[in-house]
């Protein structure tokens, strides 16, 4: 359903600027042809990340991939996606994000794409579920499923972005449980994906889940960080 919300939300983005004009949310400019209704300008000037800036969870050493700098282009891409309403953005930054990181993703064999879960609560008021709309971005790429079935967000946590770091962990204690898969769990690599990694404190509450109901295999995969 959220999908197709999507789609019919998008239809009418592209119908309705026949008439009023879209604008790129990031630099302003009049968006004709641009994906994701981001022009192509600013598309093509996201700036790869540099890893070796950001300090990690323990847990997640060697095993994050970020494809983008969580820089102000990037910040307001991100803004407009998870604020303003634009789930339009969400499986063309998945999308991206393989297409930077494929030298890598070309040598694992990737069985499953797994989204950071949002809390139902979280995800009415916003309308719609960024990381589900990344993963399912992620997935088309590399040609795997997506598993939402895997972990549930079973408390509604504080935004981890307005907390300072030594606050992160102590804010996610509890918030996630393992879910009921529906079929086997993945045998091969899954790919833990999030919009922007930080600290890397939620993926890591995420990983003991999958840990939980025997998927070892993980790696974690955010758009920008």
């Amino acid at each position: 359903m959220q999908r197709l919300f999507a789609l019919v939300k998008s239809t009418a983005l592209a119908a309705s600027a026949l008439v009023f004009p879209l604008y790129c949310p990031s630099c302003g400019r009049e968006w004709t042809l641009g994906k994701g209704y981001i022009c192509s300008n600013c598309w093509g000037n996201l700036e790869p990340s540099a890893p070796r800036r950001w300090r990690f969870h323990p847990n997640l050493r060697g095993r994050v991939l970020i494809a983008f700098a969580y820089n102000d282009l990037m910040r307001r891409i991100v803004h407009a996606m998870k604020f303003k309403g634009r789930m339009d953005i969400a499986p063309v930054l998945g999308r991206a994000a393989v297409g930077m990181l494929i030298p890598v993703l070309g040598r694992m064999n990737v069985s499953a794409v797994v989204p950071i879960p949002r809390h139902p609560v979280r995800i009415r008021d916003r309308g719609f579920d960024q990381n589900l709309g990344v993963a399912h971005g992620v997935s088309t790429q590399i040609g795997c499923e997506v598993r939402t079935d895997l972990i549930r967000r079973v408390r509604n946590t504080r935004p981890q972005t307005r907390l300072p770091d030594h606050e992160r962990l102590v804010n996610l204690i509890g918030a996630f449980a393992p879910g009921t898969p529906t079929k086997p769990v993945p045998s091969g690599k899954v790919l833990l994906v999030d919009d922007v990694i930080h600290t890397g404190t939620t993926a890591a509450g995420c990983l003991e889940v999958l840990a939980e109901i025997d998927v070892g295999d993980v790696s974690v995969l955010a758009a920008c960080g």
